[in-house]
């Protein structure tokens, strides 16, 4: 069953070994050679599946990996039940504030690995018995520098002003996990993001 179609992927819901799961699969593009095509999406699906695992060795919950189909080019992965984080904030609350918390821990674990995510939307977050579940690293990649850091974190702020009423309380909070996961690092990168929303103002 067709979940989402994206520019690039597929998600379908089936199942693994008798388990729910999820099928992402990375669409062709007629518009590139075909060689070329096929290259890229391997490419990309073993990128996002490397990603996945390191993330998981920094301590951040995702979908376990159940396989990786270089040649259809598509990975399956445990199908995480649960509200997700945009949910969650929607309601309010103090379930509300412990998860923009949690965002932020989040966020910290995954820039001490040297990862950043790419695309700190809530919908990419899905709540599983309080614990956050981060989804869809398509756009990921490797990067401990501050620019790359703070481009995240100002996706985050951007994301949640986009989304959420109680914004600017979430991404208050979200700072506070982040500090506390990252200490004197997270200085540096908060002080990015404050220059790439100056660099907006003036161009």
């Amino acid at each position: 069953m067709l979940v989402k179609r994206g520019a690039e992927a597929e998600l379908r819901r089936t199942e693994f070994l008798g388990r729910p799961a999820i099928e992402k699969h990375r669409v062709s593009k007629a518009y590139r050679l075909e060689v070329l095509d096929d290259a890229l999406r391997g490419s990309r699906i073993r990128h996002e599946a490397r990603l996945m695992s390191e993330a998981r060795a920094a301590g951040v919950a995702v979908p376990i990996l159940y396989d990786v189909n270089l040649v259809e080019n598509k990975i399956i992965m445990e199908f995480i039940d649960g509200p997700t984080a945009k949910d969650v904030l929607d309601k309010g609350g103090p379930a509300a504030m412990k998860v923009a918390r949690g965002i932020g821990e989040i966020v910290g674990r995954l820039h001490r690995a040297g990862i950043v995510h790419g695309d700190l939307t809530t919908s990419n977050m899905i709540v599983r018995d309080s614990r956050i579940v981060m989804i869809d690293f398509s756009l990921g990649g490797k990067d401990d520098g501050a620019e790359a850091r703070g481009v995240d974190l100002h996706l985050l702020k951007e994301g949640l002003g986009s989304a959420h009423a109680r914004a600017a309380s979430y991404y208050r909070e979200a700072l506070r996990g982040y500090r506390e996961t990252m200490g004197k690092a997270a200085d540096e990168v908060m002080a990015k993001v404050k220059e790439i929303e100056s660099r907006g103002r003036y161009t």
